[in-house]
C-alpha cells in the first residue's frame, strides 16, 4: 500500500518538537507495511525528497506562514505571511503529481491540508485529523463557510479523526442537525500518537542540579509562549504558592519578554549566579527560570525531573504535553480545556484547577516534593 500524509507541521530533526506526533502517526503507517510519503511545509520546493527512517519526506515551502510558533501567531505578527498559503498549496499539488497514485491519503489539520487532497485525489480514501487550531478556525468562520467545508469533506466520504471529543462536539453543535449527525458517524476520537524517548538519566541530572534543598519542589511549564497558554497565571500562582517552589518555563514565543518582566516584578530581583533568564525569589517567593526553546528530548527531561507539570492553557484539545508528563509519571495541574476534565476523571494524577492564579496556587501547595534519594519519573 502507498500512502501520502500532508501536514503543515513536521520536525526537521529528531530534537525538533514541531509536529513530532505527525511523524509518529506516519511511522505507525509505515510499520504496518505501507510505503509512506510525507508532504510537509518548510524547506524549498526545489529540495529533493529525503529519507526520514521509513518515511519519504517532500518539502513544499510555505515556511513563512507554517512554522513556529504557529500559523495564527505568525499571521497576526505579519499578515503578509498569509500570501505564502497559495504557493504552498500549489507546491503540494506538484508534489502529489510527482508521487503518483496512492491508496490512502491522510491530512493533518482540516484547514489547510484537507483541501489539496480533496482536489487532487478525488477517489482515494481520505482521513482527516483535527488537532485543535483548525477546528477553532472553522468555529470563527461564517456559518455558511463552515458548513460548506464540512459538507464537501462528507460528500467525499472522508473519515475524520478528532484529537479530543470536545473538539468534535464544539464543531458539531454549530452545524445543522443532519450534518452534525453525519459528522459524528464519519468520525472517531483518538488522541495523537507520540513516541517517548528515554530521558531518565538526564532528568536525574537536572533534578540533582536544580533541587538542592530538602523539601523544595520543582514545577515546569512547557509550551509556546502565546496568550492562550496563559503562562502569566503560572507565574502568578508560583509566586503566591509560598516558599520552597521553583518554576521553570520551557519554550519561547512572542509573549516571552512580557512574561519575563512579570516574573521580575516586585521583590523578584535578578540573580546572576543562576544564569541568564532566571529570576530569584525574595522572602517567600518562587524562583522563575526561562530556558527558551529546547530540543524535545531535553524538554522531556525537564518534565521528567519535575514534581508537577503546570498547564494553565485556555485553548486545548488533547494536549500532548499532559499525556507526556503522565507517561513519565509526573503529576499535572491543568485548567479546564479540551478533554482534560474527562482525563482527570480516570487519572488522579491530573488535577483540574479553576483558571485563576489563586486556584492554581492552592493546587501547587498540595504538591509534595519527591525525596532526594528517589529517581525522577521514567516512561511507563
Amino acid at each position: 500500500m502507498r500512502a501520502v500524509v500532508l501536514t503543515t507541521s513536521y520536525p526537521v530533526s529528531d530534537e525538533d518538537p514541531s509536529g513530532h506526533f505527525v511523524r509518529s502517526s506516519a511511522e505507525a503507517l509505515a510499520r504496518g507495511g505501507a510505503e509512506v510519503h510525507v508532504i510537509a511545509a518548510g524547506g524549498s520546493v526545489l529540495d529533493p525528497p529525503s529519507r526520514d527512517g521509513r518515511l519519504v519526506v517532500h518539502r513544499a515551502g510555505g515556511g513563512a506562514l507554517f512554522s513556529w510558533p504557529g500559523a495564527v501567531a505568525r499571521a497576526r505578527e505579519s499578515p503578509l505571511r498569509l500570501l505564502s498559503a497559495a504557493p504552498f498549496a500549489a507546491a503540494v499539488l506538484d508534489r502529489l503529481r510527482e508521487i503518483g497514485p496512492v491508496d490512502r491519503a491522510v491530512a493533518h489539520w482540516i484547514i489547510p491540508c484537507a483541501w489539496p487532497l480533496l482536489l487532487a485525489l478525488p477517489r482515494t480514501p481520505l482521513e482527516v485529523h483535527a488537532h485543535g487550531a483548525d477546528v477553532r478556525l472553522l468555529l470563527g468562520a461564517p456559518r455558511a463557510a463552515r458548513a460548506a467545508v464540512v459538507g464537501a469533506l462528507l460528500r467525499r466520504d472522508a473519515r475524520f479523526v478528532f484529537a479530543a471529543r470536545a473538539l468534535r462536539d464544539a464543531l458539531a453543535c454549530t452545524l445543522a442537525p443532519a450534518q452534525a449527525r453525519a459528522l459524528e458517524l464519519a468520525s472517531r476520537v483518538e488522541p495523537s500518537v507520540f513516541d517517548l524517548p528515554p530521558v531518565a538519566e538526564r532528568a536525574a541530572a537536572i533534578r540533582s542540579e536544580i533541587v538542592q534543598i530538602p523539601g523544595e519542589r520543582l514545577a515546569v511549564v512547557a509550551c509556546r509562549l502565546i496568550p492562550t497558554k496563559r503562562v502569566e497565571l503560572a507565574i502568578e500562582a508560583a509566586r503566591a504558592a509560598g516558599p520552597g517552589l521553583r518554576l521553570v518555563v520551557i519554550g519561547d514565543g512572542p509573549e516571552r519578554a512580557a512574561l519575563e518582566r512579570l516574573a521580575s516584578r516586585g521583590d523578584l530581583a535578578a540573580e546572576g549566579s543562576r544564569g541568564a533568564g532566571t529570576t530569584a525569589a525574595g522572602e517567600g517567593r518562587a524562583a522563575v527560570r526561562f530556558t527558551g526553546a529546547l530540543p524535545r528530548r531535553e524538554a522531556l527531561a525537564w518534565i521528567g525531573a519535575a514534581d508537577v507539570l503546570l498547564h494553565p492553557s485556555s485553548h486545548e484539545a488533547a494536549p500532548t504535553v499532559i499525556r507526556e508528563a503522565r507517561a513519565l509519571g509526573v503529576p499535572v495541574i491543568a485548567c479546564d480545556a479540551g478533554d482534560v476534565v474527562a482525563w482527570a476523571r480516570s487519572d488522579d494524577g491530573i488535577l483540574v484547577a479553576d483558571g485563576t492564579a489563586r486556584s492554581l496556587a492552592a493546587a501547587l501547595r498540595s504538591v509534595r516534593s519527591r525525596r532526594s534519594d528517589r529517581a525522577p519519573a521514567t516512561a511507563r
